[in-house]
């Protein structure tokens, strides 16, 4: 009788954990990407990427913000590719604009890099990289609402 209960028992909890394996896995693997881990890490690191980026810029940290654009380089390429995550094809769409947007940025934060001993009589570095940013900031909101599928997105 012992071992009957025993088997009984056993027959039970893999049955329960077999379904609720199932069940994980039908909630992560969402259509195209949306809702799954990987897409959610991959929103977390991008927004985290976009508040450390406006936060640079707020306080004019240049050398942080073009440390901050060339982190995010190469996570827009995979995002845009397809190549680490499985998203939508409306997020691939705005990781390649954030892709587009943000070496626009480097370029114009570079040039603003090579140019703070002369400028004397130019607005403050914050005001400069928060124009040169915004762009890439709006692109980035924009890649995580899609990789989130359309969930707030909390700010700041």
């Amino acid at each position: 009788m012992k071992s009957a209960l025993t088997r009984a028992l056993t027959v039970f909890v893999t049955a329960a954990a077999v379904t609720l394996a199932g069940v994980g896995v039908a909630t992560a693997g969402g259509p195209g990407g949306s809702g799954s881990s990987s897409t959610t890490s991959a929103a977390a690191e991008v927004q985290g990427l976009r508040d450390q980026l406006a936060s640079r810029a707020d306080k004019g940290d240049v050398p942080g913000t073009q440390a901050t654009l060339a982190r995010l380089d190469p996570l827009l390429s995979d995002l845009a590719q397809g190549k680490r995550y499985t998203i939508q094809a409306a997020a691939k769409d705005s990781a390649a604009t954030a892709q587009k947007d943000n070496a626009e940025a480097r370029k114009g934060v570079d040039e603003l890099a090579a140019k703070l001993a002369e400028r004397q009589a130019l607005p403050p570095v914050s005001a400069l990289l928060n124009a040169l940013l915004q762009r890439v900031l709006i692109s980035l909101s924009a890649l995580v609402n899609d990789l989130l599928g359309g969930l707030p997105v909390p700010v700041g």
